[in-house]
């Protein structure tokens, strides 16, 4: 898998889960400490499945590799899991499937979550925490 490239510009927040396999996010913030963009995921390490709920990036900061860098960062947590996204947009498939030729890790849309992740889940994050 290759290192992601990092624009100097931007730097990443993330909050953390708040109870086991609960929604996670990576928020992506400008110079200005705005949101530019974000990851919002799922793992279970006793399962070892990863699950994308949904990544976005504000459209004047796009192309410059900031969602390529969160998703290698959420990778690295659930290094070697078995890996799915939530219902893919036109753009969504696009971006998972140069992922997958990059990584060697399939995305699969719609991807069944483990019952830790469907059993008391919180898909609103709290608000960040620490820098990535």
């Amino acid at each position: 898998m290759s290192r992601p490239a990092r624009p100097p510009a931007a730097h990443y927040e993330h909050v953390p889960e708040t109870s086991p396999a609960s929604c996670q996010a990576l928020t992506m913030l400008d110079p200005h400490n705005r949101s530019i963009g974000c990851l919002r995921y799922q793992l279970c390490h006793p399962c070892r499945i990863g699950h994308i709920l949904n990544i976005a990036v504000a459209a004047h900061w796009q192309g410059q590799g900031l969602a390529r860098h969160a998703l290698h960062t959420v990778l690295a947590e659930g290094e070697g899991y078995a890996w799915s996204t939530s219902r893919q947009s036109p753009e969504g498939r696009r971006f998972f499937a140069a992922m997958e030729e990059e990584t060697e890790i399939a995305f699969p849309a719609d991807g069944a979550r483990c019952p830790h992740m469907t059993e008391g889940s919180t898909l609103t994050p709290p608000a960040p925490r620490r820098k990535a």
